[in-house]
């Protein structure tokens, strides 16, 4: 028997009512965390503040930021400049002179854009207690690591030579492609110094490995030399700790800030949830390691005199934060 108008309409309404829940169902439903990836090196304190990052801001969901890691970090600035990565971590150095195209770059970076200032990155030359080095002069004729040209371990060997009064020349040269070979070099007792991070993970193992070591003190008298190699550079004091290796003894080392920068197309929406993340999970990234001490982040966008993402302003002035 045909069936009739009435006998099809509760078909009908039936798929309508399912469609109109399938819909509902579909706008109800989450939307997929966007994924992004943040340049850094191969193990040492880029790699370990990266991998800080990336943890508190896929903790909140909206973004999931994985870490590419890469030997060094100018291998990776040019990726990000050319958007095929979002995000990359570096010191203020290196950012400066990858925007500028001089120095450590040999082409300008011109799309990166500031994500957040994160904390004055406490640096050294640090050797092992053994060695007998008291000052930067004391390394001539020893085994001190060579890096490729225009590096950042390269432009802070030569620093630390010339707060020495030395150069290259006066050294035997060991080379090295990156900071864990630098690591190793030590270890095997190839070199006598070792650049290291206040409270990172290497110190700790180099420390381990050695026995005692111990920063050797910049001066004011080397600033001014020190200024010329490394933009944004200072020095900083630290009295003797137990419990930081490097530090059986007060030590003048040197910092510069630590910044967080995008390419500039990075969706604003994307870059404002990442420095609200940052934010959010101070007391996270402090307890991470002891190289976020100086972390304030109430200044994550304090002038740089580097142009900032629109999306950190955006963020920061709804945080209420510099």
């Amino acid at each position: 028997m045909r069936p009739t108008s009435r006998q099809t309409r509760p078909a009908s309404s039936l798929l309508a009512a399912a469609a109109a829940l399938l819909a509902g169902a579909v706008a109800a439903a989450p939307a997929q965390a966007q994924t992004v990836a943040i340049g850094t090196t191969q193990g040492g304190a880029t790699n370990q503040l990266a991998i800080a990052i990336a943890n508190a801001v896929s903790e909140d969901g909206a973004v999931q930021m994985r870490p590419q890691i890469m030997a060094n970090t100018s291998q990776y600035i040019p990726l990000v400049n050319a958007g095929q990565i979002e995000f990359g971590v570096a010191n203020y150095p290196q950012t400066w002179y990858a925007i500028a195209g001089t120095g450590m770059s040999t082409e300008p970076n011109p799309n990166l854009a500031m994500v957040a200032n994160l904390f004055p990155f406490k640096a050294g030359i640090v050797t092992p207690e053994s060695a007998g080095i008291k000052t930067f002069a004391d390394v001539k004729g020893k085994g001190v690591p060579r890096f490729p040209d225009n590096s950042l371990g390269e432009f802070v060997i030569r620093m630390a030579l010339a707060a020495g009064g030395l150069t290259y020349a006066d050294v035997t040269e060991v080379p090295v492609s990156n900071f864990p070979r630098m690591y190793e070099a030590l270890k095997a007792g190839q070199t006598v110094i070792s650049i290291s991070a206040v409270g990172s993970r290497p110190a700790y193992d180099l420390e381990a490995s050695l026995g005692d070591i111990q920063f050797l003190s910049m001066t004011e008298e080397n600033l001014p030399m020190m200024k010329e190699l490394m933009p944004g550079i200072f020095l900083f004091p630290l009295e003797a700790s137990e419990e930081i290796p490097g530090l059986d003894e007060p030590a003048t080392i040197f910092a510069y800030n630590y910044l967080m920068w995008a390419n500039k197309d990075v969706p604003d929406e994307t870059v404002a949830a990442v420095v609200k993340s940052i934010h959010a999970h101070a007391t996270d990234l402090k307890e991470s390691s002891p190289m976020w001490n100086e972390f304030d982040p109430s200044k994550l966008c304090s002038d740089v005199e580097l142009e900032f993402h629109p999306g950190a302003l955006a963020a920061c002035k709804e945080l209420g934060i510099n």
